[in-house]
């Protein structure tokens, strides 16, 4: 469908100003507006999936160029990394046909290989180390921590009991930030199709098998298995790699798990209030987490969603 240009003008400008006013906004809410960064990568994608891929482009070096002018170039630069070149490559994937996870791998690989691209750039360049600045950047947040809750009427075992739990929790941030960040990209861009899914209203389509039946391969079990024995047995950068590999893979367990959670709503025909509910439960509520994610292994052998012959 050819577009006059005026259009395609109009609608990468609207795309990218939506674009600037989630960022700015997640910013001026701090803490608070963290659930809006999920959604800053909509614009360019939904309009991407509308009038294509030269206005989702334009809407990204717009949105990039904004924020370049009213904040600063590493911040224009980290939307770019986080949300521009994710949102782009993703609705790119769904707009040529791409199952949505196929899509969804594809970009989330697209944006890391950039992603490092860049970070080994400047350490060749600037003999900037983004493992060190990360370091760094945790240490600093526990110091922060401490001190706020320094400043609060606490016992002596109530502090060394609160340094100790945030001692642990920054060494293992320290390990496992890698697989940590990929797999929150990976659920911002699962977010994305779900969000896709519901704002297409005809209009577009996105292929795929239907969530209440996705299923992972049945190879990546072999994944699972070496990462947990190399996080359990292995020492150095080899359980460092390990464990960031658990980090990631397991998330993807927990979304099969959630998919046969799905299938079964769906089998019993639970009212839609009640699925929502189920849903918020299951991801905030320990240890319904690890029970799902124990489903999404387990699927492997049980196979819980083969229909069952009931015996006379």
């Amino acid at each position: 469908m050819n577009m006059p240009l005026g259009q395609q003008t109009l609608y990468a400008v609207g795309a990218a100003s939506g674009t600037l006013l989630l960022q700015m906004a997640a910013g001026w809410l701090g803490p608070a507006g963290i659930l809006l960064y999920l959604f800053t990568p909509l614009p360019v994608a939904f309009i991407l999936m509308m009038a294509g891929a030269s206005v989702g482009g334009a809407a990204v070096i717009i949105s990039t160029a904004g924020l370049f002018l009213m904040t600063s170039p590493a911040g224009a630069l980290g939307y770019l990394l986080q949300f521009g070149i994710p949102s782009f490559v993703l609705a790119l994937f769904l707009r040529k046909g791409l199952s949505w996870d196929r899509a969804t791998a594809g970009a989330l690989a697209i944006t890391l290989i950039a992603s490092l691209a860049f970070f080994g750039g400047l350490k060749v360049s600037r003999d900037v180390s983004i493992l060190a600045s990360a370091d760094q950047y945790i240490q600093s947040q526990i110091e922060q921590a401490m001190a706020l809750y320094g400043e609060n009427d606490l016992s002596g075992d109530q502090v060394r009991e609160l340094q100790t739990v945030l001692e642990r929790m920054g060494s293992f941030l320290k390990t496992a930030w890698p697989g940590l960040a990929v797999s929150v990209i990976g659920g911002m861009l699962l977010f994305m199709v779900i969000v896709l899914k519901r704002l297409s209203g005809g209009k577009f389509e996105i292929a795929g098998p239907p969530f209440h039946l996705w299923k992972i391969s049945e190879h990546l079990i072999w994944i699972l298995i070496a990462a947990g024995a190399g996080a359990l047995l292995g020492e150095g950068t080899l359980q460092m790699g390990a464990i960031n590999l658990l980090v990631v893979i397991l998330p993807i367990y927990f979304i099969q798990g959630l998919a046969i959670v799905t299938f079964f709503f769906r089998k019993r025909e639970v009212p839609p209030a009640l699925r929502t509910l189920g849903y918020v439960l299951v991801v905030i509520l320990n240890p319904l987490p690890l029970i799902v994610t124990g489903i999404g292994v387990f699927d492997l052998w049980a196979d819980f969603r083969k229909p069952r012959v009931k015996k006379k």
